[in-house]
């Protein structure tokens, strides 16, 4: 929580009071992100088995990948909530991952049109970034935890 040591006996009340507030709203995003990750869980075996009797497969395919791939993205946004409930810090790596997967899955998403080149190469430069930021944080971690 933090050394409140130079505060008054107010505030160290109130400070108290807000951080309670804010690990109790952590708790309820967490609910949330649970069961928004089973849901587009189930909804990912669904269209499994909702492949068999489309005619394209491909598309079948290319549908369950689309909601695997935000299933991923829910689950790395709660490992940042419950990440902050084990280190009273917000996690970026999670972040990081999160949005790695959401720009891929806009890869899959997009059809690449001559109109879109533009857009293409956009995302392409933010996968760059996103993955070295990823391996910055990494290292950063890991000499961390090992320091």
């Amino acid at each position: 929580m933090g050394d409140y040591e130079h505060l008054t006996p107010i505030m160290k009340a109130v400070m108290n009071i807000i951080s309670r507030c804010t690990l109790f709203i952590y708790a309820l995003i967490a609910a949330l992100l649970i069961i928004i990750a089973l849901l587009t869980f189930l909804d990912a075996v669904y269209l499994i088995f909702a492949i068999f009797s489309h005619g394209d497969v491909i598309t079948g395919i290319l549908e369950v990948l689309h909601v695997l791939l935000l299933t991923i993205i829910v689950v790395e946004v709660l490992e940042t909530v419950t990440g902050y409930f084990r280190t009273k810090r917000i996690l970026v790596r999670p972040i990081l991952i999160a949005g790695m997967t959401a720009m891929i899955r806009k890869v899959l998403i997009i059809s690449v049109d001559e109109t879109q080149v533009a857009e293409m190469i956009w995302i392409i430069g933010i996968i760059a970034v996103l993955t070295a930021a990823i391996y910055v944080v990494g290292r950063s971690e890991g000499e961390a935890y090992s320091g």
